[in-house]
């Protein structure tokens, strides 16, 4: 019995409504359901390799730079369909990550560290873009952190080229979906579907980084620097992102659920039409770009005790 009734209560507690405060860097409200990105670090091995393996080790590494540059070319023919501004963006920012691959220093430096150091293509690459992103940020210049950001995040796709690690997929989110990440890169948010991505979180990111003028071009209710976020919620969790006021809301009262349903639907009147075939679930069905948002079981169920 006392068993049955701690498990009732740590069920409540991981139910019970959180709030976090964080950047407002996009306006709006987003209701839905969150997916949590894998937040783990890319796996990156260290090993010294012999003599006669340098030239199959730089031309692993050269391999590399192929298939990263053919993956950015890719995002910049998709960047096309997005809106202008974000498309603008994107495709500046593309440009400078395929400069970044294509002779320059961070490529001769993984090069001479791979033929003098003797050191493996992905500890070669860490090495550079540590030092790279390093010399960066020691300049304590906004414009010069981005950069440094920049650098680390064609180092990453480097080594994900290297190690074979597939990239986050969100082409197959459900309808209404709220990522929820400690970090989220602008080609991240540009693979983003509006009609399954309602809105996004993130523990790091600033409110002038590249990531937040995307959200802000895709329209998309979005909230950075938010301490503590990840680790508080759980897939499935129900979430509300305010990218007016700077909040996240984890598994709201049912409540503050109705509210921010009602400001949905003052700021979009159409949504507060239930589309055809909806069905209720003891609850007002909203509607957000084709996201149905319903008052969800555990709101319901919480409400109830």
């Amino acid at each position: 019995m006392k068993g049955d009734a701690e498990a009732r209560l740590r069920r409540r507690r991981a139910r019970a409504e959180r709030v976090f405060d964080g950047l407002a860097v996009a306006g709006g409200i987003a209701v839905g359901t969150a997916f949590i990105v894998d937040a783990d670090a890319l796996p990156v091995p260290e090993y010294h390799i012999a003599d006669d393996a340098v030239e199959a080790e730089k031309a692993r590494f050269a391999a590399a730079l192929a298939r990263s540059q053919k993956q950015i070319r890719k995002l910049k023919q998709k960047s096309a369909a997005l809106p202008a501004a974000a498309a603008e963006e994107l495709g500046i920012l593309l440009e400078a990550h395929l400069q970044m691959l294509t002779g320059s220093r961070v490529v001769r430096g993984v090069e001479r560290r791979i033929a003098e150091d003797r050191l493996n293509a992905e500890a070669a690459v860490q090495a550079e873009i540590t030092r790279v992103a390093g010399d960066f940020a020691a300049l304590d210049d906004s414009y010069f952190a981005a950069r440094a950001e920049d650098v680390r995040e064609v180092g990453a796709r480097l080594i994900r080229s290297l190690t074979k690690t597939p990239f986050q997929a969100f082409s197959q989110l459900a309808p209404g979906t709220i990522v929820i990440a400690k970090e989220l890169t602008p080609a991240d948010t540009a693979l983003f579907d509006p009609l399954r991505v309602a809105g996004f979180a993130t523990v790091l990111g600033g409110a002038a980084s590249h990531t937040a003028i995307m959200a802000r071009s895709l329209q998309l209710p979005a909230v950075l620097g938010v301490a503590g976020l990840v680790g508080a919620v759980g897939a499935g969790d129900t979430v509300i992102v305010d990218g007016e006021a700077g909040r996240v809301v984890v598994n709201p009262t049912a409540a503050r659920f109705r509210n921010a349903g009602r400001a949905l639907c003052d700021a979009h009147p159409a949504l507060a039409r239930e589309p055809r075939g909806a069905r209720r679930r003891g609850g007002r069905v909203y509607q957000r770009r084709g996201a149905r948002l319903a008052r969800p079981a555990a709101v319901r169920a919480r409400h109830a005790m």
